[in-house]
C-alpha cells in the first residue's frame, strides 16, 4: 500500500542526505523532510543541493542555543499546519524537546497517524532519566507506534523507558561508508602519498571533531605528553572554543608533532584518514559519533570512548580497535604504545577493516530500519550490548534534543 511519510528533523546535514535519498528511492509512496532550521550556527559544512533527490521544506523559527548543554532549541509554529496540508500517513520525529516535535506528536495522536520516534540517546549519553522529564520521555516512547534506534545502546535506552521490543527497529547510524573507503584508497594509491606521509612522524594519530571539553581532546594531548615519544604525532581536524587552550597546553608541556588543521569539509577529510595510523574518538558524552564510521571505512584502527554509542556496535576488540575510558590517561597512553609497537600487521589489514565495515554498516542497512518501521514489519529483538554500559546516570540536567549533528566541527 502506498504511503505518504513526513520526516521532521532539526536541520539539513550533509551526512543525512544519502540516507534520505535512499529512503526516498525505496519507499512505496511519498517521502518529505520537514526541517526546523536550515542550519545551526556551530555548523560550517557546505551542502551540495545537487545531491538531494528528496522533497524538503525549511520552516522559519527562532533558534536558541543552550550553551551549557551544547544543543539548539528550535521554536517553530508552522509545523502542525504544514502537516495538515501534507496529510501524511506516517510521521517520523527525531526527538522530543523542540516545539516542532511536539506539534508532530500531537498531530499524529489527533489524526491517528502512525508515529515513529528516531532515537539517538543512550543510558550513558542521556542527562535525565527520572523526574518530570523522565516521565515525559516514558510517555512519548510508550505512545509512539515504532522506534528507530541508533544502534544497540539506543535500543537499550528505549527498552529502559518501556518500548516494546518488537517495536524497536535497530539501524546502525552511519555515513556514506563507500565514499570514505574509495577516496582514502585512491589517496593512498597516489604516487605522491608516500612522500607526503614522510613529512609526519612514524606513528600518526588522528582526531576529527569539535574542540570542546566534552570531546576529551585534552586527554589525548595528556597521553602524548606521558608517552613523550617524538615518533608519535597527532593531527587535530576541527575547531572550537578550546583550540587556544589546547595550543597553550602543547606549548607549556613542550609537546611536539601536534598539527592543528582547523575545520575541514567532507571532501577534505579522506586525506587525513589516509595519513593516519590510529584514530581516537575521546568524548566523555556522545550519543553515537559518526567519525568512528568514517575512520573504520578508511581502514584505521580506532580507539573509541566507551561513552560513545558507536563503539559498542562497531568496534571489534583487537581487530579494528578497542574501547577506552578517556578519563584514564595512562591507560590510553599504554594502549597507544602497544598499537604503535605492532603497527605493521595493523596497517596490513586496513583494506580488510574497511571492507568489513562497509559491508556491515552502510546506508542500505540504515535505510532498511526506516522502511521496516514505516511498513510495520518486525525486525526481530533489539540486540543487547556485549560491553558493560555502566549504571544509568542520575543527573537532573535537562537532556534537550537527541543530537543529529554528531560531529559538528
Amino acid at each position: 500500500m502506498s504511503k505518504k511519510v513526513a520526516m521532521v528533523a532539526n536541520m539539513l546535514t550533509p551526512y543525512r542526505i544519502p540516507l534520505y535519498n535512499r529512503v526516498n528511492e525505496s519507499i512505496d509512496g511519498e517521502f518529505k523532510v520537514f526541517l526546523l532550521a536550515e542550519t545551526e550556527k556551530h555548523t560550517k559544512w557546505d551542502i551540495d543541493r545537487a545531491e538531494i533527490t528528496f522533497s524538503y521544506k525549511v520552516f522559519k523559527g527562532i533558534h536558541v542555543v543552550v550553551r551549557k548543554y551544547e544543543f539548539y532549541l528550535h521554536l517553530n509554529v508552522g509545523v502542525f499546519a504544514a502537516l495538515l496540508r501534507y496529510d501524511p500517513d506516517v510521521v517520523i520525529i527525531y526527538g522530543y524537546a523542540d516545539l516542532g516535535c511536539w506539534q508532530t506528536f500531537i498531530y499524529a495522536k489527533l489524526f491517528r497517524k502512525k508515529c515513529i520516534l528516531l532515537n539517538a540517546s543512550t543510558l550513558v549519553s542521556s542527562r535525565m532519566l527520572k523526574g518530570v522529564i523522565g516521565r515525559i520521555k516514558r510517555y512519548i516512547i510508550q505512545s509512539v507506534d515504532a522506534c528507530i534506534a541508533y544502534g544497540r545502546s539506543a535500543g537499550e535506552y528505549l527498552q529502559y523507558f518501556g518500548a516494546k521490543t518488537e517495536n524497536i527497529h535497530i539501524g546502525l547510524n552511519t555515513v556514506d561508508m563507500e565514499y570514505f573507503k574509495n577516496e582514502v584508497c585512491q589517496y593512498r594509491a597516489d604516487n605522491s602519498f608516500l612522500k607526503e606521509r614522510e613529512k609526519y612522524p612514524k606513528i600518526l594519530l588522528l582526531y576529527v571533531g569539535q574542540l570542546v571539553p566534552r570531546k576529551g581532546t585534552e586527554q589525548i594531548l595528556k597521553a602524548l605528553d606521558s608517552l613523550n615519544d617524538p615518533g608519535i604525532g597527532l593531527i587535530l581536524v576541527g575547531s572550537g572554543p578550546e583550540e587556544k587552550s589546547l595550543k597553550r597546553f602543547c606549548a607549556k608541556q613542550d609537546i611536539g608533532n601536534v598539527y592543528f588543521e582547523g575545520f575541514k569539509q567532507k571532501e577534505d577529510l579522506p586525506r587525513y584518514y589516509a595519513l593516519a595510523d590510529i584514530f581516537i574518538h575521546s568524548s566523555f558524552k556522545e550519543a553515537w559519533g559518526l567519525v568512528v564510521n568514517e575512520a573504520l571505512a578508511s581502514g584505521i584502527y580506532t580507539f573509541c570512548s566507551k561513552y560513545a554509542g558507536s563503539g559498542h556496535d562497531l568496534i571489534k576488540k583487537g581487530w579494528n580497535g578497542e574501547l577506552f575510558d578517556p578519563g584514564e590517561v595512562e591507560i590510553l597512553a599504554g594502549r597507544i604504545r602497544s598499537v604503535a609497537d605492532n603497527i605493521d600487521p595493523i596497517r596490513e589489514r586496513r583494506e580488510d577493516i574497511a571492507k568489513q565495515s562497509c559491508s556491515q554498516v552502510g546506508i542500505e542497512q540504515y535505510a532498511q530500519a526506516f522502511l521496516s518501521a514505516i511498513g510495520g514489519e518486525p525486525q526481530g529483538t533489539a540486540p543487547t550490548s556485549d560491553e558493560p554500559q555502566g549504571t544509568a546516570p542520575t543527573s537532573d540536567e535537562p537532556q534537550g534534543t537527541a543530537p543529529t549533528s554528531d560531529e559538528p566541527q
